[in-house]
């Protein structure tokens, strides 16, 4: 009777197992049909407005490629949006200047990350293009970043808050070095780079900027600053030197305007209007010309524009020759992309998905990064040699930075454009990693045993690295550099003494790139699509974004986030921040994925706001 009362109980706890191995995942199943079928609803894209005005209203970075969605940030973040694409937005307002519907773009810049000088560059193109429909662009937000001002400063109209503000300070860059601290804790670091101005090593090796290094940063960042000053000073009307001018008596602007910072700003001419919540809205709707049902001017979200354009789009491009866009956004790694790191793996089949297309005629590549692991950018550059073969030309548009790795898998390109203030270059390799012996000897443990050959446990965490060692990292380091040179000098059709003029680890920005021979035109993506155009010997062609379909755990994580983030994780901005001050670190940590442990990186080659 024991027995068989256990196995009673046996094949009820199995039955109860597979009933919720089989309701749990429908309950789950259900939640996310429901969950996703309110947020999109059933009836199809809303139509729009006989007349409103486009928001752009980014939250987070603009990127050139949105990856997959990141399961632990979507439950880290209370309010987790995807980024915003920087050309969804660029070609969001080209179209509505166009549109009879629009009659007006309102940047809503409280949330956005940056923008950089470079995508600043590219979106205030297509704002030049809405603004010479005669339709107003009008910038608000209740502070400014020097980053985001410098898109408000394109806008015919910009409102800032009575109590927001707005610093203007110029670019600047500094690093920790850490060679007196490594000294002091015990650790060695073995450095081994080749290209003297590969100067990603320089902080485990010195304790301040070395002369050569500090040369070559003032070149390229006063190139930046003057860039964006005269990108500012246009937008508003200035005469040139007027912002380094205000910088300079900033204290005595202040004194004289009672020390009220936005009456400042408005007293030198940076803002138009000040206005509160309530005012600014009020004059939205003159400037918009119309009024919805909740006395507010009618907003277009950039997403809900994008659809609306989507069902047309399709029709009217049907059976023209396709230019295919590749993005490569983030840290060149093995593997998969994630935010903020662009994975070989990613990109070879986003590259694969272009072959793969009816009627394609030319890929453009569209790069942003500075660079990393050279076997990932490698496995990229392979990919590409690919599309050479078959005879498609192939195009490389660089965005803010394309250094390094993210231009060795440009070199060999038909065609390579850059921005006037892209950051390029930094050809050159690197290899770096601690070890501890000095820490173990000073707390008194000892390492001992054999290997079978002298190179048997010559790279050791605990015993640091043999001479023999030490000479094979650093020959792997000369062969990379040799190589980065060599497809340089075959891709740009240059001899190898032309490239190491320009080599040796120099950061050069797209305008002295351009002098130097290391790109062929400055200009922006659209610039880049209508020379691949060109080598493809068409006159009319369609663009498509290569990407892979989210998968289904990425939309259901996605969607249940939303809700759950809200009930289960603490609330409040000290929490978000707590996490986000985490990510730089984990995200650096998690870049260093390269199986030889080589590289083709510019660590300040990260763009400036």
């Amino acid at each position: 009777m024991i027995l068989r009362f256990f196995k009673a109980i046996w094949r009820l706890l199995s039955g109860v197992s597979r009933v919720i191995s089989v309701l749990v995942p429908l309950i789950f199943f259900g939640v996310f049909i429901a969950a996703f079928s309110l947020s999109r609803g059933d009836a199809g894209p809303e139509s729009l407005p006989d007349k409103a005005a486009l928001l752009i209203a980014p939250a987070g970075a603009l990127v050139e490629d949105a990856p997959a969605l990141d399961p632990l940030a979507a439950f880290l973040s209370q309010d987790y949006q995807q980024p915003t694409v920087l050309q969804d937005v660029i070609s969001a307002i080209r179209r509505a200047a166009e549109d009879d519907r629009i009659s007006a773009v309102v940047l809503d810049l409280e949330n956005v990350a940056g923008p950089t000088t470079s995508q600043t560059l590219e979106v205030s193109a297509a704002i030049a293009e809405f603004k010479s429909t005669g339709k107003p662009v009008i910038a608000k937000a209740d502070f400014y970043s020097q980053a985001n001002y410098l898109l408000a400063a394109q806008a015919d109209q910009v409102f800032l808050h009575p109590e927001g503000g707005l610093f203007l300070e110029g670019f600047s860059v500094y690093r920790a070095y850490l060679r007196t601290f490594l000294e002091r804790v015990r650790v060695t670091m073995h450095v081994f780079r080749a290209g003297d101005n590969k100067s990603a090593v320089e902080p485990y090796l010195r304790d301040d900027m070395s002369d050569g290094e500090r040369e070559v940063i003032t070149r390229w960042l006063t190139g930046l600053w003057s860039a964006y000053a005269a990108l500012a000073e246009s937008g508003r009307g200035m005469a040139p030197g007027s912002m380094d001018a205000f910088i300079a008596t900033f204290p005595e602007q202040l004194d004289a305007a009672g020390n009220d910072l936005a009456e400042t700003l408005l007293a030198a001419g940076w803002v138009d209007v000040l206005a509160d919540h309530a005012e600014m809205d009020a004059a939205l709707i003159k400037w918009v010309g119309a009024e919805d049902e909740d006395g507010l001017a009618p907003m277009v979200s950039l997403e809900q524009y994008q659809e609306d354009f989507a069902m047309s789009r399709s029709e009217s491009e049907q059976g023209l020759p396709l230019i295919a866009i590749v993005p490569v956004e983030g840290t060149l790694v093995p593997g998969e992309s994630e935010e903020g790191m662009a994975g070989s793996d990613t990109i070879t089949d986003y590259i694969e998905s272009a072959l793969e297309a009816e009627a394609l005629v030319a890929i453009v590549l569209r790069v942003n990064s500075p660079g990393g692991s050279v076997f990932a950018s490698d496995q990229i550059r392979r990919k590409l040699f690919e599309v050479r073969e078959r005879g498609i030309p192939l195009v490389v548009s660089m965005g803010s930075v394309a250094a390094s790795g993210g231009y060795w898998i440009a070199a060999e390109a038909d065609e390579i454009w850059a921005l006037p203030t892209t950051i390029t270059g930094s050809i050159g390799a690197f290899s770096a990693f601690p070890t501890i012996e000095g820490v173990l000897d000073y707390i008194g443990v000892t390492v001992d045993g054999l290997g079978t050959t002298a190179l048997a446990g010559a790279a050791s965490f605990e015993r640091g690295l043999s001479p023999e060692m030490a000479s094979i990292v650093q020959a792997l380091s000369i062969g990379a550099y040799e190589d980065f040179v060599q497809l340089v000098a075959n891709g740009r059709g240059m001899s190898r003494d032309a490239v190491e003029q320009v080599a040796d680890g120099l950061v050069w920005t797209g305008q002295e790139a351009s002098a130097n021979g290391l790109v062929d035109g400055l200009g922006g993506l659209e610039q880049a699509v209508a020379a691949a155009a060109s080598l493809a010997g068409v006159e009319q062609w369609r663009t498509r974004r290569t990407s892979v379909p989210p998968s289904f755990e990425s939309l259901f994580i996605e969607e249940l986030s939303r809700s759950l983030t809200q009930s289960v994780l603490p609330k409040g901005a000290w929490f978000q921040a707590l996490a986000n001050s985490f990510t730089p670190v984990v995200k650096s940590v998690s870049s260093l994925r390269d199986p030889a442990h080589l590289y083709v990186q510019c660590l300040l080659c990260a763009p400036i706001p």
